[in-house]
């Protein structure tokens, strides 16, 4: 699969347009780097994933997994695992959620208090045990009690608050850019768009045309589209289409960890092509799982699984291998299962990610 296929990139002679710089950018008082930034991702952007993205390059502002604000309050053990985090893994935000406002609007000020410079409320989330709770999406069913939360929040902290959403519950409630409108004017910072409806969950493709009106709604700040977004190409076009001064990327980030490094290389001019050495490819799986196991330990083998279905094709992994990193039980294991593909790398017929092809049942933690 091309990443670049249909663009051309930029050259000396043939300057970017400033629609597509590739940063620095504000946010609030913030300076992000770049303009690409990785997407919260439930169960995956935790922060030894962040950690060894930012160690390949490219990567502007990051965003934890989606945190309960009553359960983050409370000190739960799970949620402070959440938001951990480490001099490197920076700039960051953390990303709540709760349908009750007075809550969202304590965990925005636990967070300042602790020192974190940055807080995202989500209102994008499609999950019944997010939305039923009054939470994610559902937000967006009522706009007075989502911009009552917005308010209240922005007012009760000096760091900035940013809004990740959706277009709407369905096709036929659309809130999305009205919202966008009030959210600027009670003093958010960005808006980060997925395009689609809560309806769609993660079905269909996303509509570049429902970001573009979000963009065109509001007057001044960043609005940071996201959704199918798994090559270059398919993030400079959704730049060039809609007018979106960022974009976030999530599964795009675990189908090819050097995603940010190859949009740093495409605005400088320079092969976004390029493969990692095999060398590279196994440094990384390795890295991934030290920096996993410094926080979690021996349950970084149950919590490293689940990447494997999506590491597989891009690090070159043997399918028998990929099948046995899905399953192992030990770091001795997985230093084994290293050592052979440095050994094997390469010798795989499917190209495409296990992930996209199937579902393993059971629990997310033990795929």
């Amino acid at each position: 699969m091309s990443l670049t296929a249909g663009l051309t990139a930029p050259t000396a002679d043939s300057a970017v347009p400033a629609l597509l710089e590739n940063g620095p950018i504000a946010i609030g008082a913030r300076t992000i780097p770049t303009r690409y930034f990785l997407a919260p991702l439930a169960g995956y952007t935790h922060l030894a994933f962040r950690r060894v993205l930012r160690e390949l390059g490219g990567l502007g502002l990051a965003t934890t997994d989606l945190v309960h604000a009553t359960m983050l309050v409370s000190g739960k053990r799970k949620s402070l695992e959440l938001i951990e985090t480490h001099p490197a893994d920076t700039p960051l935000s953390v990303q709540i959620y709760s349908g009750v406002r007075e809550h969202v609007v304590t965990a925005a000020k636990w967070l300042e208090d602790r020192g974190y410079r940055g807080v995202d409320i989500n209102m994008g989330c499609p999950m019944a045990k997010v939305t039923g709770s009054g939470g994610g999406a559902r937000l967006m069913c009522d706009p007075d009690g989502a911009c009552r939360l917005v308010a209240d929040t922005v007012a009760a902290v000096k760091i900035p608050v940013t809004v990740k959403m959706r277009l709407g519950w369905d096709r036929n409630t659309i809130t999305a850019p009205a919202l966008a409108r009030e959210f600027e004017a009670a003093g958010v910072a960005a808006i980060t768009i997925h395009g689609r409806t809560r309806s769609q969950g993660f079905r269909g493709t996303v509509d570049l045309d429902g970001i573009r009106d979000v963009v065109a709604a509001v007057d001044a700040i960043p609005v940071i589209g996201n959704g199918d977004v798994v090559t270059v190409a398919d993030a400079i076009r959704m730049r060039e289409y809609t007018g979106c001064d960022a974009v976030a990327i999530g599964r795009g980030a675990l189908l090819d960890p050097w995603m940010f490094r190859r949009l740093g290389a495409w605005h400088e001019g320079a092969d976004a092509e390029f493969t990692p050495t095999p060398e590279d490819q196994v440094r990384f799986l390795r890295r991934h799982l030290e920096l996993m196991w410094e926080q979690h330990g021996d349950y970084s083998c149950l919590m490293f699984r689940k990447f494997a279905a999506w590491y597989g094709a891009r690090l070159g992994i043997p399918e028998d291998l990929e099948d046995r990193l899905r399953r192992f039980t030990s770091r001795e294991e997985f230093d084994g299962i290293a050592a052979e593909v440095a050994e094997r790398h390469g010798q795989r017929e499917m190209t495409v990610a296990t992930a996209l092809i199937r579902v393993p049942n059971g629990p997310v933690e033990h795929w």
